[in-house]
């Protein structure tokens, strides 16, 4: 499978906590960095194990599950490595609307992601969502 091809199924697996579809895209050794502001909550994840569990369920104390959508804007992929930019909107756990500006930096081992980078506003991100 190519970075695109790739890329094309990532969001919507992410979206609908698809662990199977996940699973696939994702190599085994994969290592998500997670926003700076978050570290705390949650540290950068090194498996795949962790970086699907992360996708699946460390929202959910923020955000409505199965509310999120991205709006790409800038999608750039050039063999090994791929950025995307986006408007990710959402419904909040308290049932608000959501929406931030979020950057994502990939590579790719054979077709599978095998390293992201995260980064969002957090001030922006913190005076939507608070503290859960």
């Amino acid at each position: 499978m190519t970075p695109h091809a790739t890329l094309e199924r990532f969001f919507p697996a992410m979206f609908a906590s698809d662990r199977e579809t996940l699973g696939t895209l994702l190599a085994k050794d994969v290592i998500w960095h997670v926003p700076p502001f978050s570290a705390e909550r949650f540290p950068d994840l090194e498996s795949r194990e962790d970086v699907v569990d992360f996708l699946c369920g460390a929202g959910d104390a923020y955000y409505e599950p199965g509310s999120f959508s991205l709006e790409v804007e800038v999608q750039a992929v050039e063999e090994d490595r791929a950025v995307v930019l986006g408007l990710m909107r959402a419904t909040t756990a308290k049932g608000s609307p959501y929406s931030n500006r979020y950057a994502f930096g990939f590579r790719f081992r054979d077709g599978a992601i095998c390293e992201v980078w995260e980064l969002l506003d957090s001030v922006h991100f913190e005076s939507q969502m608070g503290s859960p």
